[in-house]
């Protein structure tokens, strides 16, 4: 939000706080200053372990101005995501039930259903926010947000910083706009993504875990596109997953029949559980897939990359299918290429997806100056001319592995030694 700033963001080491019941230790905390609304606010985040919803699972608590604001708990999927949620209040202070509910403020982070992230006995059908359990940056937002929608309902503002704390991290001294430091960190990647690329030549790619859902959507390529179609703001896991789920329930993949039976697409899509947390959209755009991919290439998916295409132009035309943007759509010719080995000429062509670990990476190691998608594209095109997009596969690696939202374990990056560690960048990906 342009109206909330974060400042002096710093790490402290554990704390206890007294609940009207209990004390509660976390093992992990970090403060900061927050503006908003032109107050100044004196924020706290703590991460523990506490059982909620039938297990043990993670929890944040933020603090604005010293009091509990806004409380988040490990999603089934969190494993993978990383990420906690926590329900949204109105400014009448009750939750959000439907997405017609929700405040426009909170649209800047990724809503979900709370029911669908935290399938368990008590869990509520409201709407809520998914965050990373460790972007602390957007954790503090979320609690000075909430204290925006309700208005008048604002905690003291705090002076003083609630604990003596650790120094944050420190940046390191070599210019981060250097040509030559921002080489270093585009072999670094190449580096990176050539020790990873260790599976031998005959092996058959992985685009997820499950061996049913892999061996579908390299198989069938109306499957990998409906694959690339659901990979927006869910798992990727979920994901390359949901065109096996699709098939199970409609019976086939047929994209004749998906263009003339929109209806039972759509139900088989929102059924519980649900395949895509986007229930309204994600069908529509399965039958327009359907549709366009019988009316331009002849019923056949794989016409779309069959006649070697550059991959700017390949890259144009899954642009062009309803659901699919640059992200998606650089996302599925590097795939395409380097994991199925499809014939893509003029790979220079290629470009990174503008995803959220990706500009999180570019934005820290100096490689870009702004948080802009044509800027980032064209910072990767001028650093690595002869393939772009081969800079994208190890950005979003470092970015779910190490360059994490809130505080990066940069000792053990892959790129420590070549990052200026420019953390505070972070914080503006969301």
């Amino acid at each position: 939000m342009s109206d909330i700033q974060i400042t002096e963001l710093i790490s402290i080491r554990a704390f206890d706080y007294a609940w009207p019941t209990d004390i509660e230790r976390f093992e992990r905390g970090w403060e900061a200053e927050g503006f908003a609304a032109t107050q100044r606010f004196a924020l706290r985040y703590g991460l523990t372990d506490r059982v909620a919803y039938g297990r043990a699972r993670r929890r944040g608590v933020v603090w604005v101005g010293g009091a509990p604001t806004v409380e988040g708990v490990e999603a089934d999927d969190f494993k993978r995501s990383g990420a906690l949620v926590s329900g949204i209040r109105r400014a009448d202070n009750k939750f959000a039930r439907s997405l017609d509910e929700v405040p426009p403020e909170y649209r800047v982070f990724e809503v979900v259903d709370h029911r669908a992230e935290i399938d368990a006995s008590y869990s509520r059908r409201i709407q809520a926010v998914k965050i990373p359990a460790e972007d602390v940056a957007a954790w503090m937002r979320f609690g000075l947000t909430k204290v925006l929608v309700r208005g008048s309902a604002r905690p003291p503002t705090v002076q003083r910083p609630l604990r003596t704390a650790a120094p944050p991290v420190a940046p390191s001294v070599v210019p981060p706009t250097s040509e030559e430091r921002k080489r270093a960190v585009v072999q670094a990647l190449l580096d990176f993504d050539a020790k990873n690329a260790s599976s031998p030549p005959e092996a058959s790619p992985v685009l997820t875990s499950d061996p049913e859902a892999n061996a579908l959507v390299l198989e069938d390529p109306f499957a990998f596109l409906l694959a690339v179609i659901a990979d927006q703001n869910i798992p990727y896991e979920k994901a390359w997953r949901l065109p096996l789920k699709l098939k199970q329930r409609l019976g086939h993949l047929d994209p004749e029949r998906i263009a003339t039976e929109p209806e039972a697409v759509r139900l088989a899509v929102q059924d519980p559980p649900v395949l895509h947390r986007y229930k309204e959209n994600v069908p529509a755009w399965i039958v327009r897939a359907a549709e366009k991919v019988i009316g331009e290439y002849d019923g056949d998916a794989a016409r779309i990359w069959s006649d070697s295409p550059s991959a700017r132009e390949l890259q144009r035309r899954f642009d062009d299918f309803t659901g699919i943007g640059q992200k998606k759509a650089a996302m599925a010719v590097e795939i395409l290429n380097r994991d199925l080995k499809v014939d893509i000429s003029e790979m220079e062509g290629s470009d990174i997806a503008y995803d959220i670990h990706v500009r999180r990476v570019f934005l820290r190691t100096g490689l870009a100056d702004r948080d802009d998608m044509n800027h980032m594209i064209e910072v990767a095109r001028e650093l690595h001319p002869e393939r772009p997009g081969a800079l994208d596969l190890p950005a979003w690696m470092i970015g779910l592995g190490w360059c994490h939202p809130g505080v990066p374990d940069c000792p053990a990056c892959p790129l420590t030694t070549v990052c200026p560690k420019l953390v505070d960048r972070g914080s503006t990906v969301v």
